[in-house]
């Protein structure tokens, strides 16, 4: 699928006004202003910065678009599956052990492909959003504020969290006294899956890789609030009004 076009991408999420500021800026020396990575800086910081994000995003669409169809499949089957057992539903170990054993490889399938994607799409928007972050030179008390909000945690807070917990979640299953970094990480998804940081015995609470849950409860399965909501909070970040 190509890319949707830019001045489409701008009707789409009310951003029609950014097109208007996307002039070369000048230096107090005298020259042309560019960005920290060496690419003409077109409009003020804020308007620079969510005119190159949304170009990133426009490229990204179609590859999260990819991941996340399968993706939302997967996590709906683990889902149906894992209710169906912890009712009792047929088939039961003691009636039935090789259907009951051909569907715990299915929960466990569908929960790995599921997960797997959704981490994917979670690194892409992390990458997305910790770019933006920088050109905009944003600090990190309104990184943590931009919205929209979820169980006070940001959705910047939230992407990078999942990012984290795709790369290191074996990591964190070996551990029983998580660092600081880890901690950060596992504070915002055990928050939003409303879950304690530790288990009774001391041990972190997320030790498998949670990104399916965090991408279904944020986007509710649906891959347009999926865009809406990065979109805004890349707004917010940027203070697009």
């Amino acid at each position: 699928m190509p890319p949707q076009r830019f001045d489409q991408t701008l009707s789409r999420f009310g951003l029609e006004r950014l097109k208007s500021g996307l002039d070369l800026q000048v230096t107090p020396s005298g020259d042309i202003a560019i960005t920290r990575d060496g690419d003409l800086q077109l409009g003020n910081l804020n308007t620079n910065g969510l005119f190159r994000f949304i170009e990133r995003w426009r490229q990204s669409e179609s590859t999260i678009a990819e991941l996340f169809t399968p993706m939302a499949r997967e996590a709906t089957r683990f889902e149906n599956l894992s209710r169906s057992r912890k009712r009792g539903e047929y088939p039961t170990l003691t009636l039935n052990p090789q259907a009951y054993h051909e569907i715990t490889d299915s929960i466990i399938e569908a929960q790995l492909v599921a997960s797997t994607l959704a981490g994917s799409i979670a690194v892409i928007l992390n990458n997305l959003l910790q770019r933006l972050k920088q050109d905009l030179k944003a600090p990190d008390d309104e990184w943590h504020q931009a919205k929209p909000i979820f169980s006070d945690f940001s959705l910047g807070e939230i992407f990078a969290a999942a990012a984290a917990n795709f790369r290191h979640y074996d990591e964190w299953a070996s551990t029983q006294l998580p660092t600081k970094q880890q901690l950060t990480s596992m504070s915002v998804i055990c928050g939003l899956l409303n879950v304690p940081v530790q288990t009774e015995k001391g041990f972190p609470s997320i030790r498998t890789n949670e990104c399916g849950n965090i991408l279904m409860l944020i986007s509710k399965g649906d891959i347009e609030t999926l865009h809406r909501l990065t979109v805004e909070y890349a707004k917010s970040l940027a203070k697009y009004k």
